[in-house]
């Protein structure tokens, strides 16, 4: 067992093209040349003896006078036949071998260097740093999944001050100043190049699967739990809440709209961002979508 995982099975890797198969390009080609082959030795005169060959007709003698003999006219030389140069098709472009995957164990400093060139901002290298990051980036994504909010897995802290609520002396909402506790959060959204982070993280994603199904899931499921918390968080309804009245149970505040207290931990999160910042969010959720689709397709 690894830092808490449980012990399992390798799980299959996914099976690659053998490079050794014909393609539909190698194939053309291949035929390409046969057929230039035996065209070139067709015009170049090497064609069967029965096409080379006439019968002679018998000889036939007669009384008939000898023909006036008129001078003979020198034949123009005639230049000789170029020859047809067989040219080699040129060799295929062979594709770029993908790097061997390594196994979790040594993914840390790959995950680093595959990310080094694309900027993450500050909240991007403090997560790097730590250790297990394909782990840790699965552990949050099964949280997520969940419908929760995995604070103890991502480089975003909780303010440190509560949430400002807003008391009118008939009832209580959220302050619209706290919206702002967020903003930091969602100028750091808008400078990630999701495309970027993607296509260098890609050829990875075998591992993320593996560390996955630690949580006894199996490793196809992975891709739904992404579409389907994406869809979680486009789907997280626009609501106004400062309109949206509070009641103490307890010791916390909870929505009296029954419809709000009943989402999801993390929808109601970013509510908590405010109308903007969880724009921000939701349009960074559906470009992930779209990217991951097309990648699938």
């Amino acid at each position: 067992m690894k830092n808490g995982k449980p012990q399992g099975s390798a799980q299959p890797r996914l099976s690659r093209a053998q490079s050794g198969a014909f393609t539909a390009l190698q194939l053309a080609l291949i035929i390409s040349l046969i057929l230039m082959v035996a065209g070139a030795a067709y015009f170049l005169g090497f064609r069967p003896a029965q096409d080379a060959e006439e019968m002679a007709e018998p000889a036939t003698t007669t009384n008939t006078p000898a023909p006036l003999l008129e001078p003979a006219i020198a034949a123009e030389p005639q230049a000789p036949a170029e020859e047809t140069l067989l040219e080699s098709p040129e060799p295929l472009p062979s594709e770029p071998m993908s790097p061997a995957l390594p196994t979790l164990d040594e993914s840390d400093n790959v995950v680093r260097d595959a990310l080094a060139a694309i900027p993450l901002g500050t909240p991007g290298q403090q997560y790097l740093l730590s250790s297990n990051i394909v782990e840790r980036t699965s552990s949050a994504l099964y949280l997520m999944a969940q419908g929760d909010v995995p604070y103890k897995m991502i480089p975003i802290a909780r303010p440190t001050t509560p949430f400002p609520i807003s008391d009118n002396g008939l009832w209580v909402s959220a302050d619209p100043l706290g919206f702002a506790r967020y903003d930091s959060l969602s100028n750091w959204l808008r400078q990630i190049d999701v495309t970027a982070i993607f296509e260098a993280l890609e050829w990875l994603i075998p591992l993320f699967r593996e560390a996955w199904s630690f949580y006894g899931e199996t490793p196809d499921a992975f891709d739904g739990a992404i579409i389907n918390t994406l869809d979680s968080i486009i789907a997280t309804p626009e609501v106004d809440l400062t309109e949206a009245r509070l009641i103490r149970k307890e010791a916390v505040w909870i929505y009296e709209d029954p419809a709000i207290e009943a989402l999801s931990p993390l929808q109601k999160q970013i509510l908590r961002m405010g109308p903007d910042n969880a724009l921000v969010v939701k349009a960074i959720a559906g470009q992930t979508r779209s990217i991951w689709l097309g990648a699938a397709n």
